[in-house]
């Protein structure tokens, strides 16, 4: 049997020192500044939000190439591995195509799986893949482990503008509703995605009533097997956010993995933002 190395793409927003403490290899989506392409792997949170700000256009992003995921399994492959490559959610992204394409060339060595979710949403799936993986399992069990752990993964977020998510068309489906709720009201929004699908929850006057609708909806959804927050820059409370997903869960606030997302979720979500994601029990 095989041993298994885990490739995902930058959407998952994992740590640098994670990434490289599991053996994990990201392929990073591009970001796009009008004519100007630059992949997510050479801009850190700051750098990508000096570059937006002197940007005379809104930020997006693409997909990497099919030829990027090639070279990874190319490599991997020859050096006698499986692969299990999680994705961004192929409804909202061309990520998930871009690997499927690129697998073709490898059969069964190579197996690509939509994480249905974003940001560290998909992260906590990537790190129970790249757990699994060093534990020895098979690419087709952590494979059919995957596809139960994206019927149990959501991601909450809570937005301070509608402008840049507007711009990016991500929540196209659902921005009627949300417009006429938010901007009569002028409220954050709050949004779910589960299985690759965005779902409005509702509203909340300031930052910390997002919080509190957040846990709200979280205890709704009770036991809670992990959990993992993401920011973007602006975002005043993240501590507070860490101190409630750990209140929700047998993790310590220190065992959380808690992140400034990297472009993916910001050129989308923009400043302000902030995510709670869980895998419930």
């Amino acid at each position: 049997m095989n041993s298994v190395r885990i490739v995902a793409d930058s959407g998952c927003d994992l740590p640098p020192a994670l990434v490289a403490h599991f053996g994990i290899t990201i392929v990073p989506v591009y970001v796009r500044f009008g004519q100007e392409m630059i992949p997510s792997s050479e801009l850190s949170p700051a750098e990508f939000w000096e570059r937006a700000e002197r940007s005379p256009v809104a930020p997006g992003t693409s997909s990497p190439p099919p030829g990027a995921f090639y070279q990874v399994f190319a490599k991997l492959v020859a050096a006698g591995h499986d692969v299990i490559c999680l994705t961004l959610p192929a409804r909202h992204s061309g990520t998930y195509n871009a690997a499927w394409a690129a697998a073709q060339e490898f059969g069964d060595r190579v197996r690509v799986i939509d994480t249905g979710s974003f940001s560290v949403g998909m992260g906590l799936q990537v790190l129970v893949a790249a757990k699994e993986a060093l534990a020895g399992r098979s690419a087709e069990v952590i494979q059919k482990l995957m596809e139960d752990l994206r019927t149990r993964t959501s991601i909450l977020f809570a937005l301070d503008t509608l402008e840049w998510v507007r711009r990016g068309g991500r929540l196209d489906r659902l921005m009627p509703l949300i417009e006429r709720v938010a901007a009569a009201l002028r409220v954050k929004p709050i949004i779910e995605m589960t299985e690759g699908e965005f779902r409005f929850l509702g509203v909340a006057r300031s930052t910390r009533g997002a919080l509190q609708r957040i846990e709200e909806e979280l205890r709704a959804r009770l036991p809670i097997e992990t959990a993992a927050a993401a920011y973007t820059r602006g975002c005043e409370i993240a501590n507070e956010l860490v101190a409630c997903l750990a209140g929700l869960t047998s993790l310590k606030p220190a065992e959380i993995l808690a992140v400034e997302a990297g472009p993916a979720f910001a050129a989308h979500a923009g400043p302000k933002a902030m995510g709670a994601a869980m895998i419930r029990g």
